[in-house]
């Protein structure tokens, strides 16, 4: 087994679930065991891009696999907690970095050990000093090059507690019980607070994604491509202007270009996506469209949701059973009335 250091980073979401998520899944794997987990520390992000400040910490792990494996398993990672980075030093779900991998030292294509930046960032070095054991060679030089920053290279902090995402939501519920004139520590609510935060994870888990990855694409040798279409998908979404609950279904047909399809299970996938986040029914309907346009390329998307508004029947006008119908459609479906038709009819 070696000893290894890794750095993690995410700026995009829920930035604490998707650590403690990877970190979970690297100590799921046989191969891999956890020994040691820094603190998480808030950095201001680094390389001129515009954008939310990132959340990292390191993790000391003992290893059977080899650079390249433990790599190949990283990436796994990644993907699977829907890693998205149009530009380095960009946005990202998620980032793991192999820092060090006991003493060896390797350099090729894929992958250069110890890293370029281990002794270059802020971010790298004190979650990893934290867990370094101080007999190694490299934890004097960390110290050194700590010691030696500029005090403007980055703004990094150490998260208390309070900070994290399930706590500050518990924290906030809290005070919102409090402030309305409820007792949060009366027995029905006494569980409130943690209830709404598990919640919270749940329905706004695509918070900040921007592309929908969880598919897989399928060539087919069809000469005259029909009509494809999924009707009645059941959606459930937050009004992004009130916070509360919107829900219906969503209609999608799509007309394939050669002979390119998606497996059927993951276009109410893609539903789901979409609508874990603060949103509108309008927006829902352009992201299903636009999604699969980007996703299929295909010759036209067509997409019409239904909906029923809790901001439209609890509150304001009070008008119950009331369903708002949006439509988009894109390529042939946009061009040919009867096609448009066709689909519309048949929903």
């Amino acid at each position: 087994m070696e000893d290894v250091y890794l750095s993690l980073g995410s700026n995009i979401g829920n930035r604490e679930r998707y650590l403690h998520q990877a970190i979970s899944m690297l100590g799921n794997d046989s191969g891999i065991l956890v020994d040691k987990v820094a603190h998480f520390y808030e950095t201001s992000p680094v390389g001129g891009v515009e954008q939310r400040a990132f959340l990292n910490t390191a993790v000391k792990i003992a290893t059977r696999y080899q650079p390249e494996e433990l790599l190949q398993k990283i990436h796994d990672i990644e993907s699977e907690l829907q890693r998205t980075r149009a530009i380095h030093w960009g946005p990202r779900t998620l980032d793991i970095d192999i820092i060090f991998f006991g003493n060896q030292k390797i350099q090729n294509q894929r992958l250069t050990i110890p890293h370029p930046e281990a002794f270059n960032r802020l971010f790298v070095l004190m979650p990893i000093q934290e867990i370094m054991d101080e007999s190694l060679p490299q934890f004097s030089k960390i110290n050194q090059t700590i010691s030696q920053f500029p005090d403007k290279d980055q703004e990094i902090h150490k998260i208390n507690s309070a900070d994290s995402f399930d706590d500050s939501i518990k924290t906030s519920i809290r005070k919102l019980l409090t402030t309305i004139g409820e007792d949060p520590d009366r027995s029905g609510l006494k569980e409130t607070p943690d209830r709404v935060a598990r919640m919270y994870g749940e329905i706004f888990s695509s918070v900040g994604i921007e592309d929908f990855q969880d598919y897989k694409l399928f060539d087919e040798p069809i000469k005259d491509s029909k009509m494809i279409m999924i009707k009645s998908i059941p959606f459930y979404s937050m009004c992004e202007h009130h916070m509360m609950p919107f829900w219906g279904t969503v209609n999608v047909g799509y007309l394939p270009k050669d002979g390119k399809i998606i497996g059927l299970s993951k276009i109410p996938r893609l539903v789901d996506f979409v609508s874990h986040k603060l949103s509108l029914q309008e927006k829902i309907t352009d992201d299903v469209l636009s999604q699969m346009d980007k996703i299929l390329s295909p010759q036209g998307v067509a997409v019409v949701v239904d909906a029923r508004h809790m901001c439209v029947e609890m509150r304001g006008v009070k008008k119950t059973g009331s369903v708002t119908r949006t439509t988009k459609f894109s390529g042939v479906f946009e061009q040919d009335p009867s096609l448009r038709q066709e689909f519309l009819q048949s929903i």
